[in-house]
């Protein structure tokens, strides 16, 4: 059977099930009013386009160079799930005694169920563990650091200490300036005589006494402040195995390659995640301004050193569970990246990824790590998240009170520039990453808190139940009064919670004109700021 035949077939059977649906004895009674009606009309048109769309996935996955199975194939159909539950549930609203009822608890699964699928896979999750006989060790690692130089860099030494302590074969530099490249030389110089003392804080941190290190450092100047120009230009140096791309803000565990480097056994693995964490930072007291003045400071920095802190956590929780699941994860960080040199010296990809355009604009100068991610998927290569203590980078969030907000901006502006890009061009992980397509690629496009939040309220409000009930607002009180001392984090999260997705309206509104411009302003201040 040809899969002409088998998409042919499944046509059929989806337009029966429609008809059957919605031309049932009891799927319309003529007491609904016509909202109703025209409520189910569109969510079978929305069905139907679904199921259009699947059937296209269907011919286009037939169609590319290395085509997924006939069975994954034909289980694109089970994408158009979500559509026909929201035909299921406009007609069962219909004959329903409490409507409202009905589409609330809809609301509430659409709105929790991919946090229900996510904690499963968390569970499920099994990080690459090393061999006996490894075959990839530190000294088949070229570890790159495009950087503006240490100056305003208050983990600078950190970040250097930490990779020279895992010991790779080379350590290139990537300086946008020359008076950045002779800051490096500097700063490095400054560095050497601390590792050998055993005096810089990582050392003392990890308990770590003066060591030697084997790894050839090199500094590298590509004359120009943009981080994808800075990393092909240092890649001209590479002559290992796997490249390893840093931030200037990242801070290795003393184990890191050794907790990384397992995932590359599996020679289908061509990019390998890491596990983010942030460093705490420790407000200082300023006993020169008044004691409110003193404790407002220290809130607002403990508030978004917090709040990064969070934001990574919950990126940590989705990309082990997705990665589990069905091997996709959104991105991998470009915090710290492993990869397959041969992929990054291959002469397409350093066009592609110094000349990527979005909607006209370009070349854009962030969203490195969408590119590569995407990259690695499209060009038949499995990619590894290595979650554990030891693969753990450890960055600097929430230092500059507005830096933060400024960041989710680039975050989300990122998020409606790559995800359509994925989605409806690239098209691969439909059928690659199946269940992550409906845990993060979609939804982070709709998921704002105050949007959802909302309607679950409204809808409670208009059921039959909480008409009928005498006491709203009863538990709710008794809990505050319970813990009266967390009032006030409780409103800090809530209020974070909803916030978060007052970013995605004017990011819509404003992405393809403000492209180029605002890729510009980030890459003031330091130099350079990347997301």
């Amino acid at each position: 059977m040809s899969m002409t035949q088998v998409i042919g077939g499944i046509t059929a059977v989806i337009a029966g099930f429609i008809a059957w649906i919605c031309s049932g004895p009891n799927s319309v009674p003529a007491s609904k009013t016509t909202t109703s009606s025209h409520l189910t009309s569109w969510a079978t048109l929305v069905l139907l386009g679904s199921l259009s769309w699947n059937l296209f996935l269907m011919y286009d996955a037939h169609r590319r160079p290395n085509p997924p199975s006939p069975l994954r194939t034909v289980g694109l159909i089970f994408h158009s799930v979500p559509a026909a539950f929201l035909l299921a549930t406009t007609s069962i609203a219909q004959s329903a005694e409490d409507p409202a009822l009905v589409v609330f608890v809809a609301l509430l699964a659409f709105r929790h169920w991919r946090t229900i699928v996510n904690i499963f896979f968390w569970f499920r999750y099994q990080p690459a563990l090393a061999t006996k006989n490894p075959k990839i060790m530190a000294e088949d690692c070229t570890v790159i650091v495009p950087t503006v130089g240490p100056e305003g860099n208050t983990v600078y030494t950190e970040m250097v200490t930490a990779i020279l302590y895992n010991n790779p074969a080379h350590l290139i530099f990537s300086t946008n300036t020359h008076t950045a490249k002779n800051d490096v030389e500097r700063a490095l110089e400054h560095i050497r005589a601390e590792i050998k003392t055993g005096s810089t804080t990582y050392q003392q941190q990890h308990g770590l006494e003066s060591f030697k290190y084997r790894t050839k450092v090199e500094i590298l100047n590509a004359d120009v402040s943009d981080k994808r120009t800075q990393v092909v230009h240092a890649t001209k140096s590479v002559e290992t195995k796997i490249m390893v791309m840093v931030d200037d803000t990242a801070i290795w565990d003393p184990r890191f390659l050794a907790a990384t480097l397992p995932a590359f056994t599996s020679e289908k693995v061509g990019l390998v995640g890491t596990f983010k964490w942030v460093k705490r930072i420790v407000p200082p007291h300023n006993p020169s301004v008044s004691f409110l003045s003193d404790m407002w400071t220290r809130y607002k920095l403990g508030l978004w050193n917090t709040i990064g802190g969070l934001y990574l956590i919950r990126h940590n929780f989705e990309i082990r569970a997705t990665n589990a699941a069905d091997g996709g994860v959104f991105c991998v960080s470009g915090r710290t990246s492993l990869i397959r040199a041969s992929i990054v010296k291959d002469q397409e990809f350093a066009r592609q990824f110094t000349n990527e355009y979005h909607l006209g604009f370009g070349p854009v100068k962030a969203d490195d790590h969408n590119f590569i991610t995407r990259w690695v998927l499209n060009h038949n290569y499995d990619i590894k998240i290595q979650c554990t203590k030891e693969a753990t980078i450890t960055t600097v969030l929430g230092q500059e009170p507005l830096k933060f907000p400024d960041q989710c901006k680039r975050w989300s502006r990122t998020t409606f520039r790559q995800n359509p890009v994925a989605l409806f061009f690239d098209r691969t992980i439909w059928w690659e990453w199946p269940l992550m397509v409906w845990t993060t690629y979609l939804p982070w496009l709709y998921n704002a808190a105050l949007l959802w939040d909302g309607l679950l309220v409204y809808t409670l409000t208009r059921t039959h139940k909480y008409a009928n009930y005498m006491h709203h607002t009863a538990m709710l009180r008794g809990l505050i009064f319970l813990h009266l001392d967390d009032e006030a984090g409780q409103d800090d999260s809530m209020v974070l919670g909803v916030s978060h997705g007052f970013p995605l309206v004017p990011r819509v509104c404003v992405l393809a004109l403000c492209t180029q411009s605002l890729d510009s302003v980030y890459l003031l201040g330091r130099g350079m700021e990347w997301p």
